[in-house]
This record gives structure tokens, C-alpha cells and sequence, in this order.
């Protein structure tokens, strides 16, 4: 009798543990093959009555793709005492699919296992929460791929539609010249609600407040709260969230108490992913119009200055065949010579300092580029040494030109015939000589435009090499060479 009392004590005892972690607890009696369930497992199971709370009636109502490992785990506690847990799929009887988390732990006497004790939690809404967290991953991505902010917004709306359930939102985007918020993005439900939404001007309601101060506001009643654009407003529950700079991104419900944490936290991470993919888009822009000066100054250059030069230099040679006056006619044409280098240096600055595209990238053969750009420059008496063959990933155009610059600097700061040495390392590549070598103080500033120690010198070799490198994502830095000369590292180098 006290034995009894005993049990029923413990089990309602453990019915009310579990109730209150939202967690049911079962037992199997193997010998009676009886099977004992909380009414939170019940509940979980959708079961209104008892009657079929057998184990294979149990089973039979896990999806048909999971009974099998669900039967093998209990089989393992019944036969070899294996405790398991197992996350499955739940039809229940009065409702959607769920995931459930089982857990079983067996009970021995002497060498039989005798029953197995164990617990089932309903977790569908962390499966839920964590295949909406993926989806948002994935909306990522396709955030990044975007070429326009009003395409990103409308990928965001349809995101926050789609995955986080947020039927009722929209993006409104910031309008510089005018200084207003401006609708970019909207949901039809949102439309249907509330109507074309406004341009909020500068301090109207939440959203300017949000934008202005990058304070996300959530509320369970927007009605209640100060400051609302819209007191007649039909949305009860709404969140308002900063896109940085950029703008808001605004959802709402007609329902009080609507978003329930997870919901806030995903729509967080939403918002922090369109920021960052709008802030690609301003970088991709300012880079493009770079690109675009760059380009009009190599155009100014190669048009507007060549053509005068080469007007001087035929009149040089016009000059020289009425008047002779060999040295002063001789000492502008070194004049020209070097505005020519000049040119040539800056168009090689400016062409080389834009962006490369990935499709210009390629596995390149650094031996192979070395001998084109090696054939590409006076190299008077020097030798070309190649240590490897080894490959990177680069713009072959763009390298052989960080080639060339390197090889004419070596030639040109050594008085006897140089030997220039190539070859790769575990980051990327090497150059270099057996000349004099540059001193330490110096080893920055001779990338500076328009270091030379040569009376002819532009100035801007060592420039261009650095600005091939930076394109490319690579650092170069010159140091000591075994050689006793200078030696050129440049590191960052996808092989």
C-alpha cells in the first residue's frame, strides 16, 4: 500500500516537473508491455483519450520516413540497455507536422532490462526557428548579388514576407537631395491594409526617429506610443528597424503582442544583412565612378598630351635640319623623352589602380609571365633567374606590367649587369636582385609617386607595382635579398 502511495506521489510529482518544462515524460514496461504517458505527452501527441496509447500505436505516429530509427532505438535499449535520444518527426492527430525530441533511459533488474524511462519535447519551434535562420542565409547571398538598392530592398521585403511570416512590410530607402525617407519596397498586404504608404519628411514619427538615432523601437501597441505618424493607423503590433544610414525597414501586424522574440531576433539579422548589402552597393558605386575618373584622366592624357608632343618632336627634327643647333635642340628632346615616359607611367597608374573583375582573374604560370615581361624591357646585360614554376591567380596583363616595372627598377639602380631572380613562396611571390639594394629608411618611400635617385627617372615604377598589387588584394614589401641586393615580396596570393 505505502508502495503504492509512493508511486502515485513520484508520478505526480514528475507529471508536474514536466508540465512545467513543457516536456512529457513516458515509461515502457517491457514485461507487461504497458506504456505509461504524461498528459503532456498527450498533449504533445494531440490525443484527446487513451485509448491507443500503445507502443506500437505510438510509433506508427511518427512520420514513415522516422519509424524505422525510432523502432531501432528502442530496440537497442531493449535488447543491449543503450540509452538513446533522437529528434523525429510528430504527425499528431489534431494537427500540423511537428519535431519532437525523445529521450530514453533503460531500467535494469539484475541483467534484464525491465522498462525504460524517458521524455518527449516538442521542438518544433526551434526546428523552425532554425530553417528560418538558414533561409535568411540564404536570403544573403542573394542580398550581395544585387546591383541596385531598390533590388535589394524588394529582395528584403519578399524575404521578410516569405521566411520570417511578416505579411505586413516594407522598406523606405533615404533620399539625400531632399532628405526624406522615401517608400523603395512594399508587400501587397501592406497596400491592402493601409494604402500607399507616405514619404516620411524630416522628424515625422517613428521611422525618421529610428533612422535618425539607429535605435531599433518594437511594439507590442503602437497605438500607445508617442510620436506615431498615424494615430488611426491600422497596425497594433509594429517593429521599425535601422538600415544604418541608408533607411528603415518597418513591419507590422493588425494583432496586438504579434512578434514573439525569435520573429524580432531574425527580422534583426534581415535588417543588419540589408545594411551590409547596401553598403556594398555604395562601395561598388564610388569604386565605378573611380574607375570612371581614372579612365577620363588616361583618356586626357593619351590624347590631349601625346598629340602636342609629338608635334614638338617633329618640329625637333624640322629644327635640326634648317639650323643644326645639336646640344639645345638635343637637351628638349631628352625634355620630350622623359614627357613621354611620364605619359606612359601615369596611363599605367591609372589603368592599373581600377578594379579587376573576377573574370579577369586567372592560373597563370609566374616562370611563363616572368619571360614575356623579361622580352618586354631593355634588359642590356642583365639575367633573368626563375627558381620554380610555380602558379598564382592574377590578371596576366596586370602582373606581367608589376613584372616589367620590377625588372626595369633592378636594371636601372645597378651599374653592373644585374641578375634578377623569380620565383614563389607560401604566400605569393619574389623578386630579386643581386644590385645595390635599398637601405632600410627608404623601404616605404620608394613606392611613394615620384621617388627616384635617376636624373630621367618618372618616379612612378615602384608606384604602378603597388597599385597592380593593391588591385589585387596583395601586399608587396622589399627587403634584404640573399643576394645582397633588394628583394621584393609580395604576399596575399591565391595559388
Amino acid at each position: 500500500m505505502n508502495e503504492t502511495r509512493d508511486r502515485d506521489r513520484e508520478t505526480a510529482l514528475f507529471e508536474a516537473a514536466q508540465e512545467l518544462a513543457s516536456v512529457g515524460g513516458w515509461e515502457y514496461d517491457i514485461r507487461a508491455e504497458t506504456l505509461y504517458c504524461t498528459d503532456e505527452v498527450d498533449r504533445i501527441y494531440g490525443r484527446e483519450t487513451k485509448t491507443d496509447v500503445t507502443l506500437s500505436a505510438t510509433i506508427e505516429r511518427f512520420h514513415p520516413s522516422d519509424r524505422p530509427a525510432v523502432r531501432a532505438a528502442l530496440d537497442d535499449a531493449i535488447e543491449a540497455g543503450e540509452a538513446f535520444e533522437g529528434e523525429w518527426r510528430l504527425r499528431p492527430q489534431n494537427g500540423d507536422q511537428r519535431w519532437v525530441r525523445v529521450y530514453g533511459e533503460p531500467e535494469r533488474d539484475g541483467d534484464a532490462v525491465v522498462r525504460i524511462r524517458g521524455a518527449i519535447e516538442d521542438i518544433t519551434a526551434e526546428k523552425r526557428h532554425k530553417e528560418r535562420l538558414n533561409r535568411l542565409f540564404e536570403t544573403n547571398r542573394e542580398l550581395l548579388e544585387q546591383e541596385t538598392a531598390d533590388a535589394v530592398a524588394t529582395v528584403a521585403v519578399e524575404a521578410a514576407r516569405e521566411v520570417l511570416g511578416l505579411s505586413i512590410n516594407g522598406i523606405h530607402l533615404h533620399d539625400a537631395d531632399d532628405n526624406v525617407l522615401v517608400p523603395t519596397a512594399t508587400t501587397d498586404a501592406t497596400v491592402d491594409l493601409l494604402g500607399e504608404p507616405p514619404t516620411f519628411e524630416q522628424g515625422e514619427g517613428i521611422a525618421w526617429t529610428v533612422f535618425e538615432t539607429g535605435d531599433p523601437r518594437i511594439y507590442d501597441d503602437v497605438r500607445t506610443a508617442d510620436g506615431i505618424y498615424n494615430p488611426e493607423t491600422g497596425v497594433r503590433s509594429e517593429l521599425n528597424l535601422p538600415l544604418g544610414d541608408h533607411g528603415v525597414f518597418i513591419a507590422g501586424s493588425p494583432q496586438p503582442n504579434a512578434f514573439d522574440d525569435r520573429t524580432v531576433s531574425l527580422a534583426k539579422i534581415l535588417a543588419a544583412n540589408v545594411e551590409t548589402a547596401l553598403d556594398q552597393l555604395d562601395r561598388e558605386q564610388r569604386l565605378r565612378r573611380q574607375n570612371d575618373r581614372l579612365e577620363e584622366f588616361a583618356s586626357i592624357v593619351s590624347h590631349d598630351l601625346r598629340n602636342p608632343l609629338s608635334v614638338a618632336k617633329a618640329g625637333i627634327e624640322v629644327a635640326r635640319t634648317e639650323r643644326g643647333d645639336g646640344d639645345s635642340l638635343d637637351r628638349v628632346d631628352r625634355a620630350h623623352d622623359r614627357m613621354a615616359a611620364l605619359i606612359e607611367d601615369l596611363l599605367s597608374l591609372a589603368r592599373n589602380g581600377q578594379d579587376i573583375e573576377a573574370g579577369d582573374m586567372e592560373t597563370v604560370k609566374l616562370s611563363v609571365l616572368a619571360s614575356h615581361a623579361w622580352q618586354s624591357v631593355e634588359t642590356s646585360d642583365a639575367t633573368l633567374e626563375t627558381e620554380n614554376n610555380g602558379e598564382v591567380v592574377a590578371d596576366p596583363s596586370r602582373l606581367q606590367q608589376l613584372l616589367e616595372n620590377l625588372f626595369r627598377n633592378s636594371i636601372e639602380h645597378s651599374s653592373n649587369p644585374v641578375t634578377i631572380r623569380v620565383g614563389t613562396h607560401s604566400d605569393g611571390f619574389y623578386v630579386e636582385d643581386d644590385g645595390p639594394g635599398i637601405p632600410s629608411e627608404k623601404r616605404e618611400e620608394v613606392f611613394e609617386a615620384g621617388y627616384t635617385t635617376q636624373d630621367d627617372g618618372t618616379g612612378l615604377g615602384l608606384r604602378i607595382v603597388r597599385t597592380v598589387a593593391d588591385a589585387h588584394d596583395w601586399d608587396v614589401t622589399v627587403t634584404h635579398s640573399e643576394m645582397d641586393g633588394a628583394r621584393f615580396e609580395i604576399t596575399g596570393v591565391e595559388s
